[in-house]
């Protein structure tokens, strides 16, 4: 008896208790010890200054990206935010399977679509890291979201995380009747990497004619180089240097993360957005910035260059907080989901 309980005990160190070890140290890896200023806190709105406290920059990118992302996998989902289903899928890719989580409103069907893209300097982050804001946005506008799993740097640079995402519109645009479309119209939206790349495939649909991209959901995106070289063209680039989540120095690291290998098409506008010499074809855009976010002002220079053009924009500034903002609730959060909605709402 006492061998089989000796036996027993092995097996539950082995299996449960081992790996709970390895998952606290990767956590505490990815983590890091946190270092913000206190007095950047003076700038921010309660629940910022909280968000900042918890989420200090980590600048050595580099080195720790893999144990953030199974930190960042190991997320809880957001089910305190209520959906009528949650599926995940995958689907064939350029490179591969793409990993998709559909989430569908309570209501019944047929539904708007609205594709969305996580961020994560195009190195880290997944579908688990924006669980909750998709659901949120489920939630607030009544839309199936289709969120995308897209190849990460530096093992999958640029232009994996482009091909991955337009080749998941063009698959939701032959499968319409599967999914309950409302009509082939498809929103695509994304926060900061992630408003890149929703950026880019909004650029690349127009050019193609397909799929049917019709607004455009930008959260604080990079649309140039966000590298240390922006600071000529964008002064929040220094403004907001350390301090506020996102740093100067890790934008530069995960900016030559992505394009390794390729750096010679960083002006290109599959990579800067802003850089494409006609927009005056694209889709009406929502554009949110964030006052102490390096990349603030070039998010408003994008959205200056599409209102010059032409091109139906609403775009805000949202007052003390910082990059990544959507991640936590707060006033400007809340605030920033009843405008969308309203946005998607409005006939342009």
């Amino acid at each position: 008896m006492k061998q089989i309980l000796k036996w027993i005990g092995i097996i539950v160190v082995s299996v449960v208790l081992l790996p709970l070890v390895v998952i606290f140290f990767i956590y505490k890896k990815a983590v890091g010890k946190r270092e913000y200023d206190p007095k950047v806190l003076d700038n921010l709105e309660e629940a910022a200054q909280d968000y900042v406290k918890k989420t200090a920059p980590l600048s050595d990118v580099d080195s720790r990206y893999k144990y953030i992302r199974l930190a960042q996998k190991a997320l809880p989902t957001a089910k305190e935010i209520e959906v009528g289903e949650v599926e995940d899928k995958k689907i064939d890719g350029p490179g591969g399977k793409i990993g998709l989580r559909i989430y569908t409103p309570e209501a019944d069907g047929p539904y708007p679509l609205m594709v969305y893209f996580h961020g994560g300097g195009f190195v880290t982050g997944s579908v688990q890291t924006t669980d909750a804001i998709a659901r949120k946005l489920v939630k607030t506008t009544g839309y199936r979201v289709i969120s995308v799993d897209y190849r990460l740097a530096p093992e999958n640079p640029f232009p994996a995380a482009i091909e991955d995402a337009y080749a998941t519109l063009v698959w939701i645009s032959k499968h319409l009747t599967s999914l309950r479309a409302k009509s082939g119209e498809i929103v695509v939206a994304g926060d900061s990497a992630g408003g890149n790349i929703a950026a880019v495939v909004s650029q690349i649909a127009t050019s193609k004619g397909a799929p049917n991209v019709t607004k455009q959901i930008l959260l604080y995106p990079p649309v140039d180089i966000f590298s240390r070289d922006a600071s000529v063209l964008y002064p929040s680039m220094d403004e907001f240097a350390e301090g506020y989540v996102l740093t100067k120095e890790s934008l530069d690291k995960y900016f030559k993360l992505y394009l390794s290998g390729a750096n010679d098409r960083k002006y290109d506008p599959l990579v800067a957005p802003i850089r494409s010499k006609d927009v005056s074809k694209l889709p009406a855009a929502f554009v949110a910035t964030a006052e102490y976010d390096p990349l603030r002002d070039q998010g408003e220079a994008y959205a200056k260059k599409l209102k010059d053009a032409g091109v139906p924009v609403y775009a805000k500034r949202f007052e003390k907080v910082p990059h990544d903002f959507m991640s936590t609730p707060s006033v400007a959060t809340d605030e920033t989901f009843e405008l969308i909605s309203e946005f998607l709402q409005e006939k342009l």
